[in-house]
């Protein structure tokens, strides 16, 4: 994909892969790089680095999710590709609490769905 001029969406931007790929789609020419993470900070940093916007975000709920992308796309512009990278590891097996789970299960899984479920329609109609 030709990253000249598009806006690109990148969550767990604030660290490791994410900020990886929020600094070499800037340096492709990206016409705005949103760094996503729920260290709004660390993803505020990339940003300025990268001359980027920032959003705290909790891919872990649906709503904040839907929030980002509605003010991303009326504020910037539409996006043209989004990298729904956050994710997190809690070590452990069966003894691992339920919460833990359901927070593994939200913001590895269905954050995915919940992205989808709110860009997909736009970038169709587009």
């Amino acid at each position: 994909m030709e990253l000249k001029d598009k806006i690109i969406v990148i969550t767990g931007a604030a660290s490791g892969i994410g900020k990886a790929m929020a600094v070499r789609f800037a340096a492709e020419g990206a016409k705005k790089v949103v760094c996503v993470d729920l260290n709004k900070e660390g993803a505020q940093a990339v940003a300025d680095e990268i001359g980027g916007v920032a959003f705290g975000v909790n891919v872990g709920v649906e709503q904040e999710i839907a929030d980002m992308i509605d003010a991303v796309e009326n504020d910037i512009g539409p996006i043209d590709l989004f990298c729904s990278n956050a994710g997190i590891l809690i070590a452990g097996g069966m003894e691992v609490p339920n919460e833990d789970w359901q927070r593994i299960w939200d913001i590895n899984v269905m954050a995915h769905i919940w992205a989808a479920r709110h860009l997909v329609p736009r970038m169709t109609e587009r």
